[in-house]
């Protein structure tokens, strides 16, 4: 499964570079079975300049597919699953510094079958800086590496930048791990339905739900 995970990421690279300017009815769709209903989504589209990119998919008891979130982020793998829960690093389009938009790294959730995607990076990274003693504004804005299980919760592995590492001013790369319990993430995911405001992925219209 990781090395499916692994294909399904690069093809979200490859897209992720491409100018998106192809006919949409020119368009092909695998999906890759993971566990509990869920799986990758992969998808093509256009010829001969063909543009493929991945995303989460979820196929419910009477056989209907629905799309989760339409991407899926560079981590590896980008998506855990517990139950009918998943996890996943998704992209959702942003402008940068630069001027150019890419898919920004996001923390997504979502509850099967019929939940609405939850962007629960800020309060992860919020609690596991407070508890780690680590500035917010040290973790990099696409900093997440992997997703994984371990017991009964879910590890996150993550960039973050020590300030002042070799001397006043210099600026290195470390390493974040962030452990929470499954049921804490559940909580945190019923609190953001509560109290967040629902937002638009511009890039595919996609509705989530995000805590400000």
């Amino acid at each position: 499964m990781r090395a499916t995970a692994i294909i399904f990421v690069t093809a979200l690279s490859f897209f992720v570079g491409c100018n998106n300017q192809s006919d949409p009815a020119e368009t092909s769709d695998k999906f890759v079975p993971i566990e509990n209903g869920f799986g990758y989504g992969g998808h093509s589209q256009g010829f001969p300049d063909r543009k493929m990119w991945a995303g989460l998919q979820y196929q419910n008891s009477t056989g209907k597919m629905i799309v989760v979130w339409p991407y899926l982020g560079n981590a590896s793998p980008a998506v855990q699953i517990t139950n009918h829960l998943a996890i996943m690093v998704g992209g959702i389009a942003e402008i940068y510094e630069d001027g150019v938009e890419r898919l920004r790294q996001r923390l997504i959730g979502f509850q099967a079958p019929n939940g609405t995607p939850v962007d629960l990076t800020d309060q992860i990274l919020l609690k596991w800086c407070a508890a780690s003693g680590v500035e917010f504004t040290n973790i990099t804005k696409d900093p997440f590496v992997s997703l994984k299980k371990t017991n009964d919760a879910l590890q996150i592995d993550f960039v973050i930048l020590k300030r002042g590492a070799r001397g006043p001013g210099d600026i290195m790369a470390g390493d974040g791990t962030a452990i929470i319990q499954w049921p804490e993430i559940e909580s945190i995911i019923r609190d953001v339905k509560t109290n967040g405001k629902r937002k638009i992925e511009k890039r595919s219209g996609f509705q989530y739900l995000q805590k400000e």
